[in-house]
């Protein structure tokens, strides 16, 4: 992965290499997701990957009814590309 830099500094993230990103925590949520299924009880788990043309991210965290990290329209993220994982409903 190549990743260049502007003149200020700021660093640019080729988009086939966003993909590679996005790819790297599909995998990484998936075995996380596996890994909270596996526990008595069930873990319910969401995980988020996104990338964008300076950085990636990836968070997870206990799915609670009420809460979200993220807004549930994806498609409105547009200087970025995310995805959302989750292992089942809300707790209460």
């Amino acid at each position: 992965m190549t990743v260049d830099v502007l003149a200020d500094g700021e660093p640019v993230i080729a988009e086939a290499d966003q993909r590679l990103l996005l790819a790297q925590g599909l995998t990484l949520a998936l075995h996380i997701c596996h890994l909270g299924r596996s526990t008595e009880p069930p873990l319910q788990i969401r995980c988020i990957v996104s990338t964008g043309t300076t950085n990636r991210t990836f968070r997870f965290h206990r799915i609670r009814a009420g809460q979200r990290w993220h807004h549930p329209d994806l498609d409105g993220y547009t200087l970025e590309k995310m995805i959302v994982i989750d292992t089942g409903s809300p707790s209460s």
